[in-house]
Parts: structure tokens; sequence; C-alpha cells
């Protein structure tokens, strides 16, 4: 048991809401266009931290395929429930959804190849307690996607580089290609 403060989820309706301005910009900013600047392979092991809808987590677990694994962890019950009906609607059986209550997902540590922080860290309270855990996550050759959506791309960095875990080897626009310091 940790004395990690207990995440709160945005309101029900906020998260709903969401989910339908998804499915209107959707056709017009396709996720599966972003999912192209990921590196992203087949057999890899990937958390999609702050899950959402799942506009990641699906065509991720797609491109993994069966010998690859995604974990779908957010703090918002629904979005737990619309990723595991949209898995179990398409047959994708290599996803795992989790939900949260702090930033400790529960995953094994140095087992995961990537993960994505898409359009969250906005949203994030302890930016610090975040990294920790994804550093955790991380495998010493394994990578963060992120990108800074709702903030400024220099605010990003600043957040990054504080924590003194990670190093930004790629800036492109708004999106981030991040990786591990050596672990002590």
């Amino acid at each position: 048991m940790t004395s990690e403060k207990k995440l709160e989820p945005m309101p029900d309706f906020h998260f709903k809401c969401m989910t339908w301005l998804y499915k209107l910009a959707d056709p017009i900013w396709n996720p599966r266009r972003h999912l192209k600047k990921i590196p992203l392979k087949e057999g890899m092991v990937v958390v999609d931290y702050g899950c959402g809808p799942g506009r990641y987590t699906i065509p991720a677990a797609r491109l993994v395929g069966t010998q690859g694994k995604v974990f779908a962890v957010d703090i918002h019950p629904l979005a737990i429930k619309v990723v595991k009906e949209k898995a179990a609607r398409e047959s994708l059986t290599n996803i795992e959804a989790i939900l949260l209550d702090s930033y400790n997902t529960g995953i094994k540590g140095s087992s995961v190849d990537l993960i994505l922080l898409i359009d969250a860290l906005h949203m994030i309270k302890d930016p610090h307690a975040l990294f920790r855990e994804m550093h955790r996550l991380l495998k010493k050759n394994g990578i963060i996607f992120m990108d800074a959506e709702h903030m400024k791309v220099s605010r990003a960095m600043e957040i990054v580089e504080s924590t003194g875990l990670f190093t930004i080897v790629e800036l492109r626009g708004k999106d981030m290609l991040i990786a591990p310091k050596t672990k002590q």
C-alpha cells in the first residue's frame, strides 16, 4: 500500500462530451495518421497511458499483433469500459485494460517497449509521479511517444527534463520521443 494520493477522474458528463468530440474530429484529424509517427512494431509491449476511449489503443493493438500486448490504462471507469467493449467487438485479445486510482499501474517493471502519452500531459496533477512510474515500466531501450497538446512544447520539455529521468531524443512539432536515462 502506497501513500500516493488517489486520482480523481473527470466527471462522466465531461468524459462523454470528450468522446463525442473525438467522434466528430477523428474523420478530420485521423488518429491513424498520428500512429504513423509512432515507432510501433509487431510484438511490442505498449502502455497507452490515459487511454481515454481507445483512439490509439485499438489501432496499436492491431499493429503489435497477437505476439504483442497493449495495456490501456486510465483513471476513468468509462474509459476502461469503452476500451473493453471495443476490444471485444473487434476480437482483440492482446489488450488489457487497467483502471487506475494512482500513477502506479501495477504492470511489471522493465517490461514495456513503448509508452503512449497522447493528449494527456496537460491533465496530470503530479508529472513527477507519472514519469517515475513510466521510468519503472520501460525496458532500458524503451521509449515514450508523447505529444504536447493543450500546452506549450517548451513547458512539456521543461516537465520531462525536470524529472531527471529522461532525455528527449527527438522533437517533431508537438510530438516527442523520450528515452529513459540509465536506471540507477
